[in-house]
This record gives structure tokens, sequence and C-alpha cells, in this order.
């Protein structure tokens, strides 16, 4: 009888892993709610990138960070929530820890930065390592790299400035690895 009991609890634990998905989905499917949220031009809009060429941009999106629904008060740029989709649902995740605006943070201090989000109800967790960033000014020519001392005062221009950040990003999905070289980026116009 305990050797039964124990196959049918190994058949149902094999079956729950194989059940719980490997990878997020690849591009990031993403609520309407989202999509309509995140085209208020309410800055900054940041979104991650895979599987890219060098170019921002390119690539598959894998998350993006915006408010949570019941954030509506929050500040976007400490990125309260970071949205993935696995298994074509879109998850929020909260973030964890101290929240600060990001970009400026990183860009001021010329160094990267350490997050994390979670979903516990959905066993979803998240945690993105951060390289130093590099800014870009939009100019009447195209973007134009922003040299690292002038970072903070390019932000508060009247130019359209974009944020590229490479780093990595390793989530926890229900029990399953999976981790990825990213390039994370900023985009805000005034």
């Amino acid at each position: 009888m305990k050797s039964l009991a124990f196959a049918v609890l190994s058949l149902a634990c094999a079956a729950a892993r194989a059940a719980a998905p490997g990878a997020p989905d690849l591009p990031l499917r993403t609520s309407p709610w989202l999509e309509e949220a995140k085209d208020s031009k309410t800055c900054p809009l940041v979104d991650v990138w895979v599987d890219g060429t060098g170019t921002v941009g390119s690539g598959r999106r894998v998350a993006t960070v915006w408010l949570a629904r019941e954030d509506a008060a929050a500040d976007p740029s400490a990125w309260p929530a970071l949205y993935l989709s696995v298994a074509g649902r879109s998850l929020a995740l909260r973030r964890e820890g101290a929240a600060g605006d990001i970009e400026s943070q990183t860009l001021r201090e010329r160094r990267g930065a350490a997050m994390r989000w979670s979903a516990p109800a959905e066993r979803v967790f998240a945690r993105l390592q951060l390289q130093a960033p590099r800014l870009y000014a939009e100019r009447a020519d195209g973007w134009r790299l922003v040299p690292p001392a002038e970072a903070v005062r390019a932000r508060q221009d009247e130019e359209s400035t974009r944020t590229v950040w490479k780093g990595r990003l390793r989530l926890d999905l229900r029990g399953q690895a999976w981790e990825r070289e990213v390039e994370v980026v900023s985009t805000c116009a005034p």
C-alpha cells in the first residue's frame, strides 16, 4: 500500500514538474490593459530584450517594467512591477526591497544595480543584475551617446533620452530556472 501511494505521489510530482514552464514566452505577450497603460507616454518606458544584435530594441522582448494595477499613485521610475508572460498568461511580479529611481541612481553613480521581483502565489521570481548604463540623447541626426559625466544633465534637457543597460535576467518559474543575457532599454520623451 505504501509503495502504491509513493508511486502515485512520484507520478504527481513528475507531472507537476513537466507542467511547469521552463521559459517565459518570447516575445512577451501583454494584456490590453498593460499596453494601454504604457501608451500614456509616461516616463520611463522600460523593456527587457533577449537575443539582441546590439541595436537598441533588437531581439525579442521578454519583459517590461511598469506599475501594477493597484499602484496608480506609485512612481514608475522605481520599477515597481516586472511583467512577463508564462504559458500565454501575463504575470505582474512585485518589486522587493528598497524602491528608488533606478535610472537616475545608476547614471549618477555610473554603476549597475540588482533588483528582485516576485509573484509568490504563482511561484515565479525574478532577479535582474545590471551593468553600468549608457545614455543616448536624440538629436536631429539620430541617437547620440552622451558622455557619462554629462548624463545627469542630459536627462534634464528637452531631448528624448534612451538609457541602455546590459545585464542578466534570472527567472525561477515554478521551480524551473531560466537565465539569459539581456539588454534593458528605458526611453523617455519630453
